[in-house]
């Protein structure tokens, strides 16, 4: 039996403040889910993401762009929260509807493409996040073909104010 009190496992959203620009790096197509081309490789992808600082009841605006070395691009706009576990650790859970261009990459079955994201992230003294990413996108199988596909990020986000 834990003998903490109970509200020392509470989390709680974080009230708006600073907004934050997050880079990362990473894997696009992680698992090497093949599509009906065939396409089944996992190129390296850049991110880039806005998250606002003003939060209603804890959710704030997210915008971005990925990119991956197959020439693929997704631009993202939707809803995330940061969800504080300590005081250090926040949690980040993100939602959001995109629109795709394939490149030289992976077939998603459409270009209108949904987004879910989780992210967990340390924050340092300077209120700068060093952070692990992993997201998932696909066409939800509202289009007969949704190959579908997962990414895994490193992240670091630092204070825009």
């Amino acid at each position: 039996m834990f003998s903490a009190a109970p509200s020392a496992w509470a989390v709680t959203r974080m009230p708006s403040g600073a907004p934050y620009l997050s880079v990362g790096a990473g894997v696009f197509n992680l698992v090497g889910a093949v599509d009906d081309g065939g396409y089944n490789h996992t190129p390296a992808e850049f991110n880039a993401e806005y998250q606002s600082g003003f939060r209603f009841y804890g959710i704030g605006y997210v915008l971005g762009l990925l990119a991956n070395t197959d020439g693929g691009v997704d631009g993202y706009g939707g809803l995330y929260a940061d969800i504080l576990l300590t005081p250090r650790w926040i949690l980040t859970p993100e939602a959001a509807v995109s629109g795709y261009n394939q490149g030289n990459s992976k077939y998603m079955g459409s270009t209108f493409l949904f987004r879910l994201e989780l992210g967990l992230a340390y924050q340092m003294d300077n209120g700068g996040r060093l952070g692990l990413k992993i997201a998932h996108l696909s066409n939800a199988d509202i289009y007969p073909r949704n190959p579908g596909e997962n990414e895994l990020l490193v992240t670091y986000s630092f204070p825009l104010s």
